[in-house]
């Protein structure tokens, strides 16, 4: 039986060594993609709000996508405030990997609940609840990929482009849209 702690890291372990063994990295993309680097201040920006305050402080940045070429993996970071929650959900059509880059809170992955800060990994497969609550004192930073890409455009979406007026979305147009790409809230 493994720790919390081991748990994560044999998952992140695992997750990584099956995409790197199992998918020829000449597959992994479409013929014209020969990859990219973005670094920390690039990607799009996107502003959403805090479900505790309404405040557009949550941010979202989309850093590989499939319209920017890479059809089998998306990667996205994002940073919430203390007290703010990503609702218990799963997703119908892909697999994803979590990082927890900065900060602590509590991951609930399928029907259990785990303490995660820095370094921590989950690997979470298509069709599995999970969420994650920001239970420490500072933003959590996280950084996620998904398999197959796509998912990327839902948080276009729903989101609003920093530097333009922030756009307000209802729960019910947002768990419609949610619907549209396969996402699942369990409330």
């Amino acid at each position: 039986m493994y720790s919390r702690k081991e748990f994560f890291y044999q998952g992140g372990l695992s997750i990584f060594s099956f995409l790197l063994c199992n998918t020829p990295i000449t597959h992994m993309t479409n013929d014209e993609f020969r990859g990219m680097v973005v670094n920390e201040d690039e990607g799009e920006v996107f502003q959403y709000p805090d479900r505790v305050t309404g405040a557009p402080t949550r941010t979202l940045k989309i850093k590989i996508a499939k319209t920017g070429g890479s059809n089998n993996l998306s990667f996205l970071s994002e940073s919430f405030t203390p007290g703010d929650v990503i609702l218990v959900h799963k997703h119908m059509n892909e697999d994803e990997l979590i990082f927890v880059y900065k900060g602590s809170g509590i991951l609930t992955l399928d029907d259990k609940e785990y303490n995660v800060s820095a370094g921590a990994v989950a690997f979470v497969p298509k069709g599995i609840w999970h969420g994650l609550k920001n239970t420490g004192t500072e933003n959590i930073e996280m950084r996620f990929a998904y398999t197959p890409s796509g998912l990327e455009a839902y948080f276009r979406e729903i989101g609003t482009p920093v530097g333009q007026p922030f756009k307000k979305i209802t729960a019910d147009q947002r768990r419609e849209i949610g619907l549209k790409y396969g996402i699942v809230r369990k409330v």
